[in-house]
Parts: C-alpha cells; structure tokens; sequence
C-alpha cells in the first residue's frame, strides 16, 4: 500500500510536468474533533472512582481532605495543515498535504491524611499524516465551492502517566483502579478524508477560504517500544484509538503560474 501511494505521487508530479499549470500552495489551521470512544469510556470509569472518593472523603473531614477534579473528554484540539495542489485544469487539481493533531486531558490532586496520597492522570494523543488529494471546482460564482477526496497513511502517537494513591486510612477496598505507570505508544494505519471547501480569491496569486473535512482513521492496536500494547484501564485488552471525526480549517493560499507565458498567448 505504501508503494501505490508513492506511485501515485510520482503521477501527480508527471502530470504536473506535463500540464504546467498553476500551483497552489496553502496552509491552514482549525478546530478538530476526534472520537477516542474508547479512552472516553475508559475516562468516565475512571472519573466515576474519582467521584467516589471525592464523595466520601467530604463526610471524614477529621481523617481525610482534598479533591481531585474529574478529567475532562479527550478528543478535541486544533489541527494544522500544509501541503500544494497542482492545478491539471480549471477545475481539477491532485495534490499532497501534511497534516497534524493533538489532543489531551489530565488532572491532578492530594488527598491529605498522615500522609498524602497523589492522583495525577495526564493522556494525551497525536497524529501526523501525508495524504494525497483531489479537488474538484464545482461552483465558480466570484465565490469558489470545492469537493476534496484524499487518502494517505498517518502516524500516530498516544502518552500516558497515571499516578492514583489511595489515602490508607479510606475504609472501602476500591476496584477498577487504572494501573500507575507512564508509557508512550504509537501505531500508524491508512487513512481517508473527504470535505467541502469554500474559498475567495483576492487577487490572481492569493485567495483565503474554509473547509470542512470529515477523517477515518482508526488503529487497531498500538504498542510501545518494548511491544506492549495500550491498555489504560489495565484489562488486558488493548485499546482501539479511533480518530475518526471533523475537521474546520481556514485557509491561507498562494497560487504560482509555472506558465507565465499562457497569458501572452
């Protein structure tokens, strides 16, 4: 698979010898979202021991004190992307973009007693993908309507430290603890985009515009240098990280005519 995608990326550049036309190149930044349905759950299991405990110890102030807040959803974060589009016609375009991601959630906190007991839980997830593209102008109207297809493979990366202490005088056993440890793991897959896009030219070299992309990507399994794979809550099942979800980007273009000659004639 990654031999079709380097051929293919040998055709764009041939055809963009052949054609000579414009090339358009442009980066961008926005709002993304991905699902991490998973480690979401993972998070309320863990976030519903937190409240517990929270609960619990605020009825044995004279033993126990503090509060750890809950972790936030991981999914969200902001994406940047790079990349050109050589333009085959008015209307058709093959490219290739790089593209990156990151999203995090963590908390911390002391439960005090006659000694204090940390709990501090940081994940954090990243992504980084080349992907190959076409564009289609459909709509020209002073304002130009775009649809975008691409595929490509990413690289992706998911960071865990998760320290969780019990204070020793809390009367109840507590199960469902995630292991404590700190680990980095990482795994890449093919992936697939798709989108509209909407952009303005302001003069013949420059246009700004927005996007809206739908991503699939999802890694079946990911594992860290030593081969163990992800497994947060410690089950002995590892994790799917799906990053599969929605992108908006704002887009900052630069559009060079390899062919100056074309309007002389």
């Amino acid at each position: 698979m990654k031999g079709l995608v380097t051929a293919l990326a040998v055709l764009i550049l041939w055809a963009a010898m052949l054609t000579a036309g414009p090339v358009e190149v442009y980066f961008s930044g926005g709002p993304s979202a991905v699902a991490l349905d998973e480690i979401n759950a993972i998070k309320d299991r863990i976030n519903a021991i937190i409240t517990l405990l929270n609960d619990d110890i605020a009825l044995l102030p004279e033993i126990i004190t503090g509060e750890v807040e809950e972790l936030d959803s991981i999914g969200s974060g902001i994406a940047y992307q790079a990349g050109e589009r050589f333009w085959l016609s008015d209307r058709f375009a093959l490219g290739g973009k790089l593209e990156g991601f990151r999203t995090s959630t963590s908390t911390a906190g002391t439960y005090v007693s006659t000694v204090d007991s940390e709990v501090s839980i940081d994940l954090n997830c990243y992504a980084v993908g080349f992907l190959l593209s076409g564009r289609y102008d459909f709509l020209d109207a002073g304002v130009i309507l775009s649809a975008e297809l691409g595929a490509g493979y990413y690289y992706s990366g998911f960071n865990r430290a998760i320290t969780f202490q019990i204070p020793p005088e809390y009367p109840d056993a507590i199960s469902g603890l995630p292991p404590e440890g700190e680990g980095r793991y990482s795994g890449s897959s093919l992936g697939f985009e798709g989108g509209l896009s909407l952009s303005f030219p302001i003069t013949d070299w420059l246009a700004v515009g927005s996007s809206l992309f739908y991503r699939s990507l999802t890694l079946g399994e990911m594992r860290d240098r030593q081969g163990n794979s992800l497994d947060i809550d410690g089950n002995g099942t590892p994790e799917k990280v799906d990053l599969g979800g929605i992108t908006v980007q704002f887009t900052f273009s630069l559009i060079i005519d390899l062919n100056p000659e074309r309007e002389k004639e």
